[in-house]
């Protein structure tokens, strides 16, 4: 008597549990709706007054994380910084984060804007954390605020090449 009472308490939590489910998914892909919107929004190529160029494009490291953008800034004197950022959505449902990671051997990671394939040979021992990226497009998508592990932020003009 006691398994029957058993079990039938357990349905009655599942059958009890079964609406909220349908919440549960819709939330899920309202997050993954959210991040491929940023992903989109963000992607482009972009110029600062002080002559810094900035390439963002959404890319598939699947090895590393599902979520990525590529983002490779050059600076008014020809210096060159590649990396990899981790698209997340924050604890509260709305804010976007983006976790930067640094290539471990950078010179072996070049053109990875030219060649977009190399993104699937990466793998976890080829990145490690390297802190946050803040990246606030406009209301008009036509600019944004760029600032990387604590660098000075920096505003950037899309570029319609």
């Amino acid at each position: 008597m006691k398994n029957g009472s058993l079990r039938a308490i357990a349905g009655m939590f599942l059958v009890a549990l079964f609406p909220a489910l349908p919440g549960c998914m819709t939330s899920a892909q309202d997050i993954k709706d959210a991040i491929a919107e940023y992903r989109l929004t963000v992607s482009g190529q972009y110029k600062s007054e002080e002559g810094a160029r900035l390439y963002i494009a959404p890319v598939r490291a699947r090895m590393v994380t599902d979520e990525a953008l590529y983002i490779e800034r050059h600076d008014p004197n020809g210096n060159i910084a590649g990396r990899l950022l981790n698209v997340e959505v924050a604890e509260d449902g709305e804010t976007i984060i983006t976790r930067s990671l640094a290539f471990t051997q950078e010179g072996q990671w070049r053109n990875m804007r030219e060649n977009p394939e190399l993104f699937t040979a990466l793998l976890p021992k080829d990145v490690r954390p390297s802190g946050k990226c803040d990246i606030k497009p406009s209301e008009d998508r036509e600019s944004l605020t760029f600032s990387c592990n604590k660098s000075p932020v920096e505003t950037f003009t899309r570029v319609n090449d």
